[in-house]
């Protein structure tokens, strides 16, 4: 009887000196980057036929980023219908600085490889379609945002067990 009292005064005392309600404030930066492509000089459009594509926007779109990224391609679009097999996508770059086949090998390999490609064909695009922008350099923007978020604090100390055996005696 004495033992189960004693443990279970001492499972309180334990539990007791680990609550605290004091707040720590912490610093959290976030950055984000962001990065000003060259304005692309489209001069081509490559039609090419695309399978594996489940949907127009998730396929598509990691599609039309890893085309983006490579700083030769203005613009992508497709000819997108749920359940078809085959689907179209029409690409419009700059034949100068990347090349149709290259095309095609990064969409042959993005997600593991999960599309295929098929026929395709390329012409080119008429002086008046053609992009008007002036060429620019590359910029890098960075913007940080500091946020203070408060997090309580748990500071654990063991309780003094002789204290308490003392006053029990007395």
């Amino acid at each position: 009887m004495k033992h189960s009292i004693f443990l279970g005064l001492a499972t309180v005392l334990v539990l007791g000196s680990c609550s605290s309600n004091e707040k720590k404030i912490i610093s959290v930066e976030k950055k984000v980057v962001y990065k000003k492509l060259d304005p692309v000089q489209a001069d081509r459009k490559l039609a090419i036929e695309v399978s594996g594509m489940s949907c127009e926007h998730a396929c598509g779109g990691s599609i039309r980023m890893a085309l983006k990224e490579t700083g030769a391609v203005d613009r992508v679009s497709y000819d997108f219908e749920d359940g078809r097999k085959t689907n179209t996508a029409y690409i419009t770059f700059d034949k100068s600085k990347i090349s149709a086949d290259k095309i095609v090998s990064i969409i042959e390999t993005i997600n593991d490889k999960q599309f295929t490609t098929g026929k395709s064909s390329s012409t080119d695009i008429e002086g008046e379609m053609k992009s008007s922008s002036p060429s620019t350099t590359t910029v890098t923007e960075t913007k940080t945002t500091k946020i203070n978020v408060e997090v309580p604090e748990t500071n654990w100390e063991m309780p003094n067990i002789f204290e308490f055996f003392s006053h029990l005696v007395n």
